[in-house]
């Protein structure tokens, strides 16, 4: 048989277990207490189970992260080529087709002279 207390405030006899007093609604702290702290337990225990999860989202958040920005400095790097480098390359190759055709027609000139 389950223990019997009296309700501290209407004095009416109940169970131990019970979180109030069913005749008056009166909390029995010590049943209170074990009902809070049954949930509190229950609560960790959930959150200890998403502790991995919890691990895992912030690896591949790191990850997408870490590839956005590797494809934002490969974007940067072909722009700054295709801005820089590449108009370089190709007014060099210009300015040496000019010379040579400077050369060769100065070389013809003289040839006639």
């Amino acid at each position: 048989m389950k223990k019997m207390v009296n309700c501290a405030s209407c004095g009416a006899e109940f169970q131990a277990g019970l979180v109030r007093c069913p005749y008056c609604g009166t909390a029995y702290e010590p049943a209170a207490e074990e009902e809070y702290m049954g949930k509190l337990e229950g609560v960790r225990t959930e959150l200890e189970s998403h502790k991995d999860d919890a691990a895992k989202s912030t690896g591949k958040a790191l990850l997408k992260a870490v590839v956005l920005f590797l494809l934002v400095v490969a974007v940067i790097l072909a722009l700054a080529i295709g801005i820089f480098i590449l108009p370089e390359k190709r007014s060099r190759a210009r300015q040496q087709e000019r010379k040579a055709e400077f050369l060769q027609k100065n070389t013809v000139t003289t040839e006639y002279e």
